[in-house]
């Protein structure tokens, strides 16, 4: 591939050498001015049917000018109607080709020797057909090659890909690699398929950026969570009542422990009637100084009392700092 800020230092130098200015330079390559700045700062090349007026003009061969003679020899080769270039030499030179005659120079070089690396290079310059052709051309083994092309490629031709490669558990890890790239509501059949075929919340894990909380709460539901170690990893993703709606179906009385996990997680109101409710159960708090900032002053001075009538003093001092007007 061309080292195009190398390239457009050298235009630049040349340029500069001939004392002119870019606007002079454009006007004799019938381009505009922000086109010759682009080709200077490396954003883009020449089109290779400029490549040769620009050596002309600027007094170099084309060779000089690339700094890279097989370079130089593979630019004369695409320029030449009847050469047939190898997917190698393609690669090198399609940021300099015009769509129609890269496709043109596409169709007639053999697939022999193109990988899929290669394809990243080409991708850019591609539509999304031709590259998915040039996939299927050159193959590949697991959904996770494609990763480098994956985001040139149409979401739905991705998604024929998976649905071709069969089991879902078998290819998740591959899946994954490429979830970015895929329909949100296919994420989404995908982590139906996963629950359905086995009540596991956790393999929701590596999809739960790419679903909704909608979605991701049906799925979670029908996993029939038993503990909070089964819910702990989704609650970054949830809201507040979301939380509240799961810890509800919880076999397990929630201890005080339990709440200082799900603290960060829930707003005042619930988090402190929570803690009202391990209060009133008697519940001791070894973990209380982790809940408190988090509950609001009522609860804290209700927390205070129950402390107090227990002669539990330890706590009671963890919890001070949280204490706005004492304690009746």
């Amino acid at each position: 591939m061309f080292d195009t800020q190398k390239t457009g230092l050298k235009i630049m130098t040349l340029r500069k050498a001939k004392d002119m200015t870019q606007m002079e330079l454009a006007d004799l390559m019938q381009v505009s001015y922000q086109a010759v700045s682009n080709w200077e700062r490396g954003n883009s090349m020449p089109d290779i049917s400029k490549l040769v007026d620009l050596a002309r003009i600027l007094d170099v061969s084309i060779e000089e000018l690339l700094d890279s003679r097989q370079q130089a020899q593979t630019v004369k080769r695409a320029l030449d109607e009847n050469e047939t270039l190898t997917a190698k030499e393609i690669t090198e030179v399609a940021p300099l080709l015009k769509p129609s005659k890269l496709g043109k120079e596409l169709e007639k070089a053999p697939v022999e020797g193109l990988e899929l690396k290669d394809l990243q290079q080409l991708a850019p310059f591609l539509s999304e057909e031709k590259l998915m052709e040039l996939v299927e051309r050159v193959g590949f083994n697991r959904v996770s090659d494609l990763v480098p092309v994956a985001p040139f490629m149409n979401s739905k031709q991705l998604q024929t890909i998976i649905i071709q490669q069969g089991e879902l558990h078998e290819n998740l890890d591959d899946i994954i690699s490429i979830v970015p790239f895929l329909e949100e509501s296919f994420v989404a059949d995908i982590a139906k398929n996963l629950i359905a075929d086995d009540d596991d919340a956790s393999l929701l894990l590596p999809l739960v950026p790419f679903l909704d909380t909608d979605t991701l709460m049906d799925l979670i539901e029908e996993a029939e969570p038993e503990n909070m170690n089964d819910i702990l990893p989704f609650l970054p993703f949830l809201k507040s009542d979301e939380i509240m709606r799961l810890l509800a179906k919880l076999s397990k009385s929630l201890r005080m422990d339990d709440l200082s996990k799900i603290a960060p997680f829930l707003d005042e109101d619930a988090l402190s009637q929570l803690v009202d409710k391990a209060i009133d159960s008697g519940e001791k708090a070894p973990d209380i100084e982790n809940v408190v900032p988090h509950l609001n002053p009522k609860t804290v001075k209700k927390y205070a009392g129950k402390l107090i009538e227990k002669g539990d003093i330890k706590t009671l001092k963890s919890i001070l700092p949280f204490l706005e007007d004492g304690v009746d």
